[in-house]
Formats: structure tokens, sequence, C-alpha cells
């Protein structure tokens, strides 16, 4: 049976729709809700997320087993998300996966990915920069990467670009649960800008740096730091290019 599909033209954000149908519903069923526009889009850790008509925000509620990792999950929705994109700008070295669930475009953040869990129902958010890129943000978008003259723009409207994301997300999904993250982790590993480089990982108030070293088989950042090693299940990645050792410093 399709996918239902809830079009809105103005919401607040599809994240917090997708969780008031959950709250409402004691039987919900799977579906997807897509936006034209969002008043308080949100990203990870309740940021703002800019939402300008013509790119895509949409957020799907799927069916989950109690054993489910989330966090493999998140990653293994990056995958599909990337896969989305180079659809319309190319499977290019420059698409890169930032862990732990962003895509970027030379160093640009072209999308993001929101994940919740209520009870055995998950609701996995997206936005995907497709016209418009938010002033002062490191970001881009698919127009901006394409020249105006190629056709694969013309097609890449929020309502493509979304059945494309949502066909991936399906066959990603079945290959995590049928031949396990390993797969996963490949793609990622291969596709991580980060991946081998010195870093500083940030998570609220404190920090800790060292050498992006691995990913594990749970989706965890494996840091390597004089000899030792730390594995981390959530921050935000950056680049350390001085390569200044940091530790949990307090932020003020």
């Amino acid at each position: 049976m399709p996918m239902r599909i809830i079009k809105l033209n103005v919401i607040d954000s599809t994240h917090n729709f997708a969780l008031r149908i959950l709250d409402k519903n004691k039987e919900p069923q799977e579906c997807a809700i897509i936006a034209r526009c969002q008043t308080n889009g949100i990203g990870r850790c309740n940021r703002q997320w800019i939402s300008q008509e013509g790119n895509l925000f949409t957020s799907i509620i799927k069916k989950i087993s109690p054993e489910v990792d989330v966090g493999k999950i998140s990653l293994t929705v990056a995958c599909a998300v990337r896969e989305t994109i180079a659809h319309f700008i190319g499977d290019s070295q420059d698409l890169t996966l930032h862990w732990p669930n962003d895509v970027y475009y030379r160093n640009l953040k072209i999308s993001g990915i929101l994940m919740a869990v209520v009870e055995n129902w998950m609701v996995i958010s997206v936005g995907i920069n497709i016209q418009h890129a938010p002033d002062n943000f490191s970001a881009t978008c698919i127009r901006n990467v394409l020249p105006h003259s190629n056709r694969e723009l013309l097609s890449a409207t929020p309502i493509k670009v979304f059945h494309l994301l949502n066909t991936s997300i399906d066959k990603w999904l079945i290959v995590l649960e049928k031949l396990n993250f390993s797969c996963i982790r490949s793609y990622w590993l291969r596709n991580i800008n980060e991946f081998k480089c010195n870093v500083v990982l940030r998570n609220g108030n404190e920090s800790i740096s060292g050498l992006f070293y691995d990913l594990d088989e749970c989706g965890r950042l494996i840091l390597e730091r004089n000899g030792e090693y730390f594995a981390i299940s959530s921050g935000d990645l950056f680049l350390n290019q001085e390569g200044i050792l940091v530790d949990n410093e307090k932020k003020t």
C-alpha cells in the first residue's frame, strides 16, 4: 500500500507535527508530512532550521521494532539522503557525509537529519536545501551546485526529491536489515571528509580532540588520542586544522 502523504502549506515544523500525530493517536499509521514552509523548523539540539520555500521539509513516521538501534538508523538514513542528492548533482567526492548525520558539499551543509523515537514509532525528519541556502550560514543548495542550464535542476522540486528520498530510505533500511550495519559503515567511511583527520568533538560545554580513527559497529565515532581510543555517540564535529589537543575544556 502506498504511504499516506500529508501535504501542508505552512506548519511550525514537520517534526513537531509528526510528534503530535503520535501523541494523539493510539493506533497511528505510517505516513509522511511535507510542508511548503516551516515557521519554526528545528534541527539537532533544538537548533533553528532556516526554512525557505522551494526546499524540502519532510518528516516520515515509521513503525520500528523494540530492538532497533536508532543510531544505526540515523547513519543509514544519511546514506539515503546523500544518494538522493547525488541523483541531481552526481556522485561526486565533494558530496560528503558529516558525522553523525548531515550531508555536506565542499564543506557546506546541504542537508540535515533529525530523529525521534516514541515507543515503537520513529520520526525521520529531513531538510534538503534545493533552491535556497540560508544567509550567514556555511550552507549551500542543489541550485548553487548545478549550472542553471542543467535540466536535472528543473526536476528537483520538493515533491520529486521527497519521492526519491523515500524510496532510497526504504532501500537502505533493507540493506541494514538484511546485510547488517557493516555495509552502512563502509559507505560512510568512503564518504567522510574528516576520516583520519584531526578533529574536535563538542558536546554541550565540553570538547575533546584527537584523530578521527574509525566508526565502530554501532556507528560511534572512534577518537584516537595519545594512544587511547574513545567511542563517542553524539556531538558536533569540527576539523582541528591546527592540531591543538583539547580535553573537556569548559567554555564560558
